[in-house]
């Protein structure tokens, strides 16, 4: 184990950072309007579908070759990391941005999730949702994920945007199965969800792990934050996320990426660190552009990163 895999075990602090298909065409429904949230900028429909045996939210929107945004793993997170991205993007594409199980308005259950169950969702709505041949743009740990479908299913994605993927020294460790027990059978897991939820764990979360410009966290941002933690199950997907059931090692995996890829990465990242980026690029080089943020790049410096996103897509 290297010193770095030991800084970044997943901790109760690292959190505050943090049926089957009945045919081959997915069954989508339209989401009910939801007033408490809003839709992504541009977006023109909100929907409901069934991938890899999971209920998720998606929004869709625009013309042009499909492009699918996947955001990150933590506390509160969703599609919404998309907010200043999606209206730039669909000018030239059919966007597709989804809420990943468990998180935002896609309905979490008291089950343990993991990476296998992701990688698999992830699979089932590119090929039946957006299309073989999509674009990706993800972000952290379901970056890696994109990397694992990127190689094992090819002609899933045509081109991958990665935002500070993890997989390679962070988030590989192996799943921790009584750790994941001990936050669903003692009082230690209800502590960690009400911590969670509560303003001051999400304004934590948001300072110190997500923003490097503060000023950018308003009464809005944690709103959308607090409501996306609201329900009984909502914890299960931290559960699982801090016992390791979620990381996934690229390792092997990362070389054998035949697609165009580019990276994004914030320049003061304290989750997925530029040490990071050098593992990646020890076993494959290819461009990167380091921008002055946090964990979201692509929202603190929206217009670079569109403009970055847009060049990459042509």
């Amino acid at each position: 184990m290297t010193k770095h895999n030991r800084r970044m075990k997943p901790t109760i602090p690292l959190i505050l950072t943090a049926s089957l298909m009945m045919s081959c065409a997915p069954r989508t429904q339209n989401a009910p309007a939801n007033t408490q949230l809003p839709r992504l900028p541009g977006m023109q429909e909100a929907r409901y579908v069934e991938v890899g045996g999971e209920q998720v939210y998606y929004e869709v929107g625009g013309q042009g070759s499909p492009l699918v945004l996947i955001h990150g793993i933590g506390g509160g997170n969703s599609s919404h990391q998309w907010m200043n991205n999606t209206a730039a993007l669909l000018k030239n594409h059919r966007v597709y941005a989804l809420d990943i199980p468990g998180f935002g308005r896609s309905p979490a259950q008291a089950k343990k999730y993991t990476a296998q169950l992701y990688i698999n969702s992830l699979k089932d709505f590119l090929s039946k949702v957006s299309g073989e041949g999509s674009a990706v743009i993800a972000s952290s740990l379901p970056a890696a994920y994109s990397i694992e479908i990127a190689v094992r299913q090819p002609k899933l994605i045509s081109k991958l945007l990665l935002v500070s993927p993890t997989g390679l020294g962070t988030l590989t460790r192996p799943p921790n199965d009584g750790q994941y027990n001990n936050f669903v059978n003692t009082p230690l897991g209800p502590l960690l969800g009400a911590t969670l939820r509560g303003r001051p764990g999400i304004n934590f979360f948001l300072y110190n792990q997500v923003y490097l410009d503060g000023s950018k966290i308003t009464p809005a941002i944690t709103s959308i934050y607090e409501k996306n933690l609201e329900g009984p199950n909502k914890p299960f997907p931290v559960y699982s996320f801090l016992s390791n059931q979620l990381n996934l090692d690229v390792r092997p995996l990362w070389p054998q990426v035949t697609q165009p890829v580019r990276m994004v990465w914030g320049s003061n990242d304290t989750f997925t660190p530029l040490s990071t980026l050098e593992e990646y690029r020890k076993l494959k080089n290819i461009p990167v552009d380091i921008l002055k943020a946090r964990a979201i790049p692509n929202d603190e410096q929206s217009e670079q990163f569109n403009a970055i996103a847009l060049e990459f897509l042509k």
